[in-house]
């Protein structure tokens, strides 16, 4: 007969019970310090979301998004759905603009004015899978003269339509005509399909990385793909800004790492020296800028962390100069130091 040893036993279960917490403890830390984050400095996903929480789909359907209709408005034809390979059937010429940008569906259907005897109202609902490539299509698509609206963060009224992004969804209401008879019933449908449509919140981070000063209201935009005739530059956000009665450019893109965002610039300054080019040598106040003169213009060309950055359409090299500095700066107290 073997007898147990108590105290071997005992000394076993005191040493496993240790080593389980330190397993505990260390799988804690690793938890801790991957969800650890500098609220400073943005982070890829708040770039480049994949979506907005919400299981894929198609569009709602234009009952469920713009009831009630107004009074007086009826269906002129049934709704109409169209994929990325239909797309061009309905919007041919622009198609190439909502597929770059990351097109998913479109919903259309007209609508009818009873009191109008030839008045119709067409709405276009995009999904272009996320707010930030809604807001792409919304920028590029942004008319000059545009009269903000309050119904969602990015809305916009034109004499006879509407243009608004609501989480992935991009939305067009085009009157035939603008009159007040048309005008009104366009936007309590807009105004229906904000209060109907489930989604996330939008909200373009990015436009905090452009410094305040000089900035044109309302001129930042996105670049879905090919910026600047470049097709290796996309997901480019831009923003006008006027300086000494000179209307130019700053944008940026966030690459991958660091690396890549140094390799982009080198590449891009490249592309414009091919194109008639000429780099200016002289010293200038950012790490490794370049600053180029292109067809009567001047640009300068810099990579800070990951970002690739510059300025495009400065009529002197000391404006472009001092644009780009000042996004230089306004990048580093956003984003943190790299």
């Amino acid at each position: 007969m073997i007898r147990e040893n108590k105290g071997d036993n005992r000394r076993q279960t005191v040493l496993s019970i240790v080593i389980l917490s330190l397993l505990v403890v260390i799988g804690a830390g690793l938890i801790i310090s991957q969800n650890r984050y500098n609220p400073a400095i943005l982070s890829k996903a708040e770039i480049w979301p994949a979506a907005d929480g919400q299981k894929p789909s198609s569009p709602p359907s234009a009952l469920e998004a713009f009831s009630p209709l107004p009074q007086g408005l009826k269906p002129l034809t049934a709704p109409e759905t169209f994929a990325a390979d239909t797309l061009s059937d309905k919007i041919d010429g622009k198609a190439e603009l909502y597929l770059s940008a990351g097109f998913k569906h479109l919903l259309t259907q007209r609508f009818r004015d009873e009191r109008a005897s030839d008045g119709w109202i067409e709405a276009f609902v995009y999904d272009m899978g996320s707010s930030q490539n809604a807001f792409a299509v919304f920028s590029a698509q942004r008319r000059e003269n545009a009269e903000s609206l309050g119904l969602t963060r990015y809305a916009y009224r034109s004499p006879n339509a509407i243009f608004l992004v609501h989480g992935r969804y991009y939305v067009e209401l085009i009157a035939s005509d603008a009159s007040a008879k048309l005008m009104q019933p366009t936007e309590i449908l807009a105004a229906m399909f904000v209060r109907n449509t489930a989604a996330a919140k939008t909200k373009i981070v990015e436009k905090d990385l452009f410094p305040p000063q000089a900035l044109v209201q309302d001129s930042i935009a996105l670049v879905a793909a090919d910026a600047f005739g470049f097709d290796r530059l996309n997901r480019v956000y831009t923003a006008e800004y006027r300086l000494n009665g000179a209307t130019l450019m700053a944008y940026f893109s966030r690459r991958q790492t660091a690396a890549d965002a140094e390799e982009l610039a080198a590449a891009y300054e490249k592309f414009l020296l091919q194109f008639g080019g000429q780099a200016l040598e002289q010293p200038l106040p950012i790490e490794k800028a370049r600053l180029i003169e292109i067809l009567d213009t001047f640009e300068v060309i810099f990579s800070y962390g990951p970002f690739m950055a510059g300025v495009r359409e400065a009529t002197t090299p000391d404006q472009a100069v001092e644009l780009a500095l000042q996004l230089r700066n306004q990048m580093r107290e956003v984003a943190g130091e790299f």
